[in-house]
């Protein structure tokens, strides 16, 4: 994927996802529920968590460096999404929606530091298992906003909202 297409793919999906929970209550966005006991909130904090994790390993990517992210660490993803979202349970709905919009930021500002070929070259950066880069991008971004996108219109449908 070209770094053109991956921005427009970042840009496009956080359109779909702001037009998701646009209109919700702060009620309504801190209301368990939508994903087994996750609120909105969990999930935008979730969403904002992997994706720091994501400018993390972009960064140390670009400094030569092998990244020592969440992706490479030895706790699974499940306890790493449990502790998270312990960790920031009573952070304020106002600064768990700025984080989400202030994670994106930073991650297009370090996708424009790649060029096509360091995105898709598969043996760039070995420790990617053979994986392009713009593959690991998209995993922790549009990709995973989609996938929490699509249960949040579920929820809201179940929930006549």
């Amino acid at each position: 994927m070209r770094k053109e297409e991956l921005m427009g793919a970042l840009e496009a999906e956080r359109e779909r996802f702001l037009d998701a929970i646009d209109g919700l209550s702060d009620k309504a966005l801190e209301q368990p529920g939508v994903m087994d006991e996750w609120s909105i909130k969990d999930l935008l904090t979730h969403l904002t968590m992997w994706e720091a994790e994501l400018i993390k390993l972009l960064w140390q990517a670009k400094q030569g460096q092998k990244p020592s992210s969440a992706h490479f660490s030895k706790t699974t993803v499940e306890e790493l999404n449990a502790r998270w979202r312990k960790e920031m349970q009573d952070r304020s709905l106002e600064r768990v929606i700025a984080d989400f919009h202030s994670v994106r930021n930073q991650t297009i500002r370090r996708v424009e530091a790649f060029s096509d070929k360091d995105l898709n070259d598969v043996k760039r950066y070995n420790w990617l298992g053979n994986r392009p880069l713009w593959e690991w991008i998209a995993g922790d971004s549009f990709e995973h906003e989609a996938e929490h996108r699509e249960q949040i219109i579920a929820w809201r449908k179940s929930e006549g909202l």
